[in-house]
């Protein structure tokens, strides 16, 4: 195994526009580190469907990286681009990978297994379902018509700040005394998609509802509406074979991590889904004061 990370090194964000690749960032450099993070969107750009020669042009006098897998690590190519990714790292004189993984995905344990097995500095934090696909992902536009529409309602999953994983990711980045190694990082209660969209109804004062579908139903209705086809495969996938209850227990090991407690889904919610609230009620009023002036 190579040399472990210390401060005053460089890094690189593989999905630097990401939930949790822009955190991760933000607070490297809140911490003065020199950081560069890159996607599809940035410059320079950095696509999963790239040689690995200009990953590596790319890697070049870096010291640790940061890899987020766009979709996600359950898709069947996912395993290949990673080691794809280590042979350029190691080619560019990179020490330290970081890998962000999801929990109960057969596709991403094997490629966390090439990652443990690069010879690398490696830190694998294995991670539940992040509390922003409520906010920044493809809940969003459900929440705002007023109805969410998932399979797997009442399965309990425990669900994490995208905040949280990026803290987690910085100390592994940065401290060299985190052992190498797999880490499960959840959020620290269980609750079912049922009872979050009834959390977040409660703060927007909005009408909300969740209506139970089956795993066909939304596959034809991603479809339907345009999405990618690794994304509908990826939801049928983790509707029918991950959200089945396999995931339903939390871990302490964030909170070992960070040193305090995680973010729980009320505090997020209500970050998130206050300013919501607050322009429903200015609306109302709003009316209410075009109202009487008629």
């Amino acid at each position: 195994m190579t040399q472990l990370v210390n401060s005053s090194k460089r890094f690189l964000v593989l999905g630097g526009s990401g939930k949790t690749g822009r955190r991760v960032v933000k607070q490297l450099r809140q911490k003065g580190e020199e950081v560069c993070g890159v996607s599809r969107t940035t410059t320079p750009v950095f696509h999963w469907h790239d040689n690995t020669h200009s990953w590596q042009q790319l890697l070049n006098g870096l010291d640790s990286v940061y890899v987020t897998y766009q979709p996600d690590l359950a898709i069947p190519r996912a395993a290949d681009d990673i080691a794809r990714l280590v042979i350029a790292a190691r080619q560019a004189g990179v020490s330290h990978m970081v890998l962000l993984s999801g929990r109960g995905e057969k596709g991403a344990e094997e490629a966390e297994q090439v990652v443990a097995d690069s010879g690398l500095h490696y830190h694998i934090l294995r991670a539940s379902w992040f509390y922003q696909n409520f906010s920044e992902g493809f809940l969003r536009d459900m929440i705002e018509a007023g109805e969410v529409a998932l399979p797997c309602g009442d399965t309990p999953e425990p669900f994490i700040d995208a905040g949280d994983i990026a803290a987690a990711a910085v100390r592994c980045l940065t401290d060299p005394d985190i052992a190498a190694g797999l880490y499960e990082v959840t959020g620290p209660h269980l609750l079912t998609f049922k009872q979050c969209i009834g959390q977040i109804g409660a703060i927007t004062g909005q009408p909300l509802s969740f209506a139970d579908l089956s795993v066909d139903a939304m596959v034809d209705a991603l479809t339907s509406a345009g999405f990618e086809r690794d994304m509908v495969w990826l939801m049928g996938h983790l509707f029918s074979e991950v959200l089945d209850g396999r995931n339903s227990h939390t871990t302490d090991t964030l909170e070992k991590l960070l040193g305090r407690a995680p973010v729980s889904f009320s505090e997020y919610a209500n970050r998130a889904f206050a300013a919501s609230s607050a322009e429903a009620t200015f609306s109302k009023l709003s009316q209410i004061e075009e109202g009487a002036g008629q």
